[in-house]
């Protein structure tokens, strides 16, 4: 799903970015060798980055499991 139009960021690309150590919206611009424009996207960026770490989280609590 595209989550900054101006952009032509998906929810993806935001997930990529953070699983590459982004933790913020700026960061994940950043990596993506983007820039913001309108702002209306962080809200969702901000929900694709938190639930990236989330699952990154957890897949470190499985391998640390195992």
């Amino acid at each position: 799903m595209y989550v900054c139009i101006c952009n032509g960021l998906t929810d993806k690309d935001f997930t990529r970015a953070a699983r590459a150590g982004a933790t913020t919206v700026g960061q994940a611009f950043g990596v993506l060798g983007e820039r913001p424009q309108c702002g209306k996207c962080f809200g969702c960026a901000r929900q694709c980055i938190a639930e990236a770490r989330l699952d990154m989280a957890q897949e470190n609590i499985q391998e640390a499991a195992e």
